[in-house]
């Protein structure tokens, strides 16, 4: 995704030019807390809301359901679902984390009764409405806090807006979004920098950020809650990974049903795999990540128990790797499978699906540079052969399609019936919203949905406590995807 379209007519934030230092280590090379910096903390959350639209209420309600961390030697990644072919240098966090081996508990999937089949409408027979939820500038993640009704909205400039601020009230529709953090002055403008990605730990005690700082390389935070609002002068940096471009940043985080972090991360940026991290295990770049952010020593964090590369070489904290940008990545909340959305360089955009069933296939090969999608792309070192390793996608389309997929959820929610198990996706480049159906077999479907964003603006998804859908469009809106179809009594 080239978010600097979007961003050249959506930042207001200044870009703010320093380089943010590395944290502190204690001898064993774990993360220590850094000292309060002013700069990061939120002085007057409740600023005036963006005009127009209030929040509407959640479209339904539920909950969902952690591993070590700053890369060794990491090289370059950028930011975003990018398809800006920039260059850039890298430079080394030198950092590996406590090989603590904390693994989170694998909660059971959350199973829902099927609806009568007499009341579902087929996806043929489904019309389907984007309902506006709220106005905020440059929105670009959308997440909920478990064990409450409330959702937050994460923005490339920065800032972090409470949708909800009197969940509970019969006054919801009425009021405004809160601003509750403001991390525009640490954060990197431009290119496919900036706030990126945002997740709340599976008790919502605490909130993680992922972004990239004013030196353009990835942090990812994590600060405390009270009350609605988060700590920011309380923040803690958890992983820091030094990028050598300004694009294919990757970004996004989420918490799987294991209770570890996940992280995607970009191969560095540039055109081409120019870095040579896409194959290399041994880099966070072009990779998955999957660490323990809160491991028994109580600092820094741990590599959680199974991590492929812990044990055969590579960076411990590297759950999959080969992948180009996975721009935006999610778990299916009923069956806890993995869908990755990698974007595309000169031909085909990609989604892969690590099944739970497979134990989320570890040590996955995505296929950078060696393929794009299912096509040979660059044959490396392999001499044109295919890695035993390697995991074709479950879906590709082409550029004439559309040239930066944008990846969603797998529907679980109440309100739309007929998407039940449907993969929810669009292209950034088009903003066509289209729904995945996958058969006994494995192949894939692509249903074309109906509804769409305006052009270069489809930047993310989000899910609510009880799996209804959002759409985020950086013209500004945040729209709630609801049924427009009458059900059948």
């Amino acid at each position: 995704m080239n978010l600097a379209r979007a961003g050249a007519t959506l930042m207001t934030a200044a870009l703010v030019v320093g380089a943010c230092a590395l944290p502190s280590r204690d001898p064993d090379g774990r993360l220590v807390v850094e000292q309060v910096d002013p700069a990061f903390a939120v002085t007057a959350p409740p600023v005036t809301a963006p005009p127009a639209l209030r929040t509407v209420p959640p479209l339904a309600t539920t909950s969902q359901p952690p591993t070590t961390a700053t890369s060794a030697n990491p090289t370059g990644s950028t930011a975003a679902a990018g398809n800006v072919e920039n260059t850039g240098s890298t430079d080394s966090a030198g950092n590996t984390g406590n090989t603590d081996t904390a693994q989170g508990s694998t909660p059971s999937p959350p199973t829902s009764a099927a609806p009568a089949a007499d009341a579902v409408p087929s996806l043929a027979e489904i019309r389907l409405d984007l309902v506006p939820v709220a106005h905020i500038e440059a929105p670009i993640a959308l997440v909920a806090r478990p064990g409450t009704g409330q959702r937050y909205v994460a923005t490339l400039t920065g800032q972090v807006w409470l949708l909800d601020p009197a969940a509970g009230s019969e006054a919801d529709a009425d009021v405004a979004p809160q601003l509750v953090a403001d991390i525009g002055a640490r954060v990197s403008q431009g290119c496919e920098n900036g706030l990126l990605g945002v997740a709340f730990s599976p008790d919502g005690a605490q909130l993680y950020l992922s972004y990239t700082d004013t030196s353009a390389n990835s942090r990812i935070v994590v600060m405390p809650m009270v009350g609605d609002t988060p700590q920011t002068e309380r923040r803690r940096v958890l992983l820091a990974l030094d990028q050598p471009a300004c694009n294919h940043n990757g970004g996004d985080l989420a918490f799987g049903p294991d209770g570890n972090l996940w992280a995607g991360f970009g191969d560095g940026g540039g055109a081409n795999d120019r870095f040579g991290h896409g194959q290399d295990s041994s880099t966070l770049l072009g990779t998955m990540v999957r660490i323990n952010p809160d491991p028994s020593s109580g600092r820094g964090y741990g590599i959680p128990a199974g991590n492929p590369f812990a044990s055969r070489g590579g960076a411990p904290e590297v759950w999959a790797y080969g992948a180009r940008n996975p721009w935006r990545f999610s778990f299916d909340r009923l069956t806890g499978d993995l869908w990755i959305a990698d974007v595309g360089q000169n031909r085909i955009e990609e989604i892969h699906v690590l099944p739970a069933a497979d134990g989320w296939s570890p040590g996955a090969n995505l296929g950078w540079p060696l393929f794009e999608g299912n096509e040979r792309f660059n044959g490396g070192d392999t001499g044109g052969e295919t890695p035993g390793d390697l995991v074709f996608p479950v879906y590709t389309y082409g550029h004439d399609e559309g040239c930066s997929v944008t990846g969603g959820y797998v529907y679980r929610g109440s309100n739309i019936a007929a998407l039940a198990g449907t993969y929810v996706f669009g292209d950034y480049c088009t903003g066509k919203i289209w729904g995945l159906v996958r058969g006994p077999d494995g192949t894939a479907e692509r249903i074309d949905l109906g509804v769409s964003v305006p052009r270069s603006t489809l930047v993310s998804f989000g899910e609510d406590a009880g799996g209804d859908l959002y759409v985020l469009s950086a013209a500004g809106t945040v729209f709630g995807l609801k049924s427009a179809t009458p059900s059948k009594r």
